[in-house]
């Protein structure tokens, strides 16, 4: 099916490294106490709606992003009537132990074999997965921080001198964002402002090099996927800059238009990313079925640039997917599964909307009430 994708393709016999044998959940949404022990290939999960397929799906999304799939508050996460919430994952690799606390009086906690990190996002990249769910329409859909946040993460995921460069850079824009609204009441000198300029300038030209790799990395795999799934259609990816010029200058030029703004306007953290289908917008011009299209096709070629980075699959998650595409882009998604997929998990009402070829490699699960059972 992707035949022009080979330079993408990882050769049989590389080393398996992310594989999940176990995940166990403790207060989590709305399992009270679940232990699932998965395949290291294919597992489904099938169950009536609001059963708990997509919470459990999203305990892996958290193990892997230190994220919820859904909400923005973790407490959110946590079942009612308790104070914390815990997701273990063992991976298979060295036995090694992850685990994410959620607590809704204090921060989330992630450790490595029961030893805290200092920083949540410390545990990013340690499970490296592609999820696909509908949230991930907001890559077209939303906002560009919905852009930013998709590069960000799978970035982040993949190299962690990236992770640096961003933690770096965000906490140095905050602190000239300090300085900029404390200058609105008081005169600062700008010797106050350069330690974080050169900071933001430095790191951020590496994130905007790394995004830009990354996408002539993406981009060729990204439109061979999409000729397949749309033929006659192009599907074009690209860094959208809010600027121009080397970015330590445009931060000395701005101060005064930031600081009646109160925020620096310039930056990684004002870029986009842009997805066009054959020369148009695709959030403003693209048919609901352009815009699912490009999203798919954006998150496989993430699957196999994954691969090629990492040399091995990350964990493939597909959250009730299958069931709301026409016949001809499931028949290529679940090729794609099923030739570059290592381990994946996905949920859907009914196990046989899987597809037969999935199944006869499945383990599958039944998911009721907040409670799952091998069938």
């Amino acid at each position: 099916m992707l035949e022009n994708s080979e330079p993408f393709v990882i050769e049989q016999g590389s080393r398996e490294v992310f594989v999940l044998e176990e995940v166990a959940l403790r207060n989590y949404r709305n399992y009270a106490e679940q232990k699932v022990v998965l395949s290291p290939g294919f597992n489904v999960f099938a169950g009536a709606n609001a059963q708990g397929k997509t919470n459990f799906l999203e305990a892996i999304y958290l193990l892997a992003t230190t994220r919820l799939l859904r909400g923005r508050k973790d407490a959110e996460a946590i079942l009612e009537g308790t104070e914390q919430a815990t997701v273990l994952g063992t991976l298979r690799e060295g036995a090694t132990q992850l685990s994410v606390v959620l607590d809704r009086h204090a921060r989330k906690r992630c450790a490595i074999n029961g030893l805290g990190l200092p920083r949540a996002a410390d545990l990013i990249g340690r499970l490296p997965c592609v999820c696909m769910s509908a949230e991930d329409m907001a890559i077209v859909r939303g906002e560009p921080s919905d852009r930013r946040l998709f590069l960000d993460l799978e970035l982040s995921a993949l190299y962690p001198a990236y992770l640096r460069h961003l933690s770096v850079y965000k906490r140095a824009v905050e602190q000239r964002n300090s300085l900029l609204r404390l200058s609105r009441e008081q005169f600062v000198p700008g010797e106050v402002f350069e330690p974080w300029e050169v900071q933001i300038a430095q790191h951020g030209t590496a994130m905007r090099q790394f995004r830009n790799e990354h996408l002539d990395r993406l981009r060729p795999v990204a439109q061979e996927i999409h000729r397949q799934m749309a033929p006659g259609e192009e599907l074009s990816l690209v860094v959208e800059r809010n600027d121009e010029g080397e970015l330590l200058d445009l931060l000395v030029q701005s101060r005064p238009t930031d600081t009646a703004r109160g925020g620096t306007g310039v930056g990684p953290h004002r870029d986009d990313l842009g997805v066009e289908i054959s020369g148009r917008t695709a959030r403003q011009f693209g048919s609901q079925g352009q815009q699912r299209t490009a999203v798919i096709v954006i998150k496989v070629a993430s699957l196999l640039a994954a691969r090629e980075v990492l040399g091995a699959a990350p964990v493939l998650l597909l959250d009730d997917i299958l069931s709301d595409l026409d016949e001809h882009r499931r028949a290529h998604l679940v090729e794609v599964v099923i030739a570059y997929a290592r381990q994946a998990v996905l949920t859907c009402t009914e196990a046989s909307a899987a597809g037969e070829k999935i199944l006869k490699a499945s383990r599958v699960f039944s998911v009721d009430a907040g409670t799952i059972h091998v069938e």
